[in-house]
């Protein structure tokens, strides 16, 4: 029920001029993981995600391993700060364990982008979890080259990007000193934590202007998807797991400026 509540939401939005499309934590991305791609006309994104319970642990690694597996409810928000620079947060909502746990685990990040795409090198993005987490279960630091091929019998794009298998957290046993608490660590650490560690990449093609497939390897499990766009403002998605489980999502990107349409034609004429 609460992800048709979302879905309906997001729907209202389709009349605004939104765009593009994001993986499943709600940055430009694929399944599960991210690209180099960017936002030029927007500066706020929403999306939802169902992840089954079989491998809700494998993606963000925050599976409760007390009471089992258990599937999520990702909930995020994106705004774009500069052009060079945007920020994502999200909410890692578990239903089936709502009491024991409340809202969930949060994540924030930092995208950064290093170099613009251009006709002989692909853009080039930098993705940071701010350091200094407890538990840091949702952290992932990486880099990621995008390039964009249109041949004429579609388009394609094509991601490759390393994530380090290594994360910056705080000691959980010294609460006096933030910096001098904070120690390299192994992420496989935090409950075997294995999703962008090492090399990834994804694949997307669009035989037509309103569909495509994708197709991804997020260093811990090899997933494939379908995506559709309306209008180019509003974005489903579903998708499998090793081919084994199935998950969707559904995002909705639109500008902070929203004067009215008259407004906006005459500045733009002028």
């Amino acid at each position: 029920m609460k992800a048709i509540t979302v879905f309906f939401g997001l729907f209202l939005f389709y009349h605004l001029n939104l765009t593009a499309q994001v993986n499943s934590l709600g940055k430009p991305g694929y399944i599960s993981v991210p690209s180099g791609g960017w936002f030029e006309d927007t500066e706020v994104g929403f999306s939802f995600s169902y992840i089954p319970e079989e491998y809700a642990s494998d993606i963000l690694a925050s599976g409760n391993i007390d009471t089992g597996l258990n599937s999520l409810n990702f909930y995020s928000v994106r705004a774009s700060i500069t052009s060079f620079f945007d920020v994502n947060f999200g909410i890692a909502y578990r239903p089936e364990i709502k009491d024991r746990i409340g809202i969930g685990d949060r994540q924030l990040d930092f995208r950064f982008r290093l170099k613009k795409e251009e006709k002989y090198w692909p853009s080039i993005v930098l993705g940071i979890t701010p350091p200094g987490s407890r538990s840091p279960v949702l952290s992932h630091d990486y880099i990621v080259l995008t390039k964009n091929f249109d041949p004429g019998s579609g388009k394609f794009q094509l991601s490759l990007g390393y994530g380090s298998p290594y994360v910056l957290s705080r000691d959980p046993q010294d609460d006096n000193n933030f910096w001098k608490s904070l120690q390299f660590r192994e992420k496989e650490e935090f409950r075997n934590n294995k999703y962008l560690s090492g090399f990834f990449g994804g694949l997307s093609y669009m035989p037509v202007d309103f569909a495509g497939l994708m197709a991804e390897y997020n260093t811990n499990t090899l997933n494939t998807g379908v995506f559709v766009k309306l209008d180019k403002r509003f974005y489903l998605q579903a998708y499998t797991f090793d081919f084994e489980q199935l998950g969707f999502s559904v995002s909705a990107n639109f500008p902070l400026d929203l004067a009215p349409k008259t407004l906006r034609s005459y500045v733009g004429k002028n």
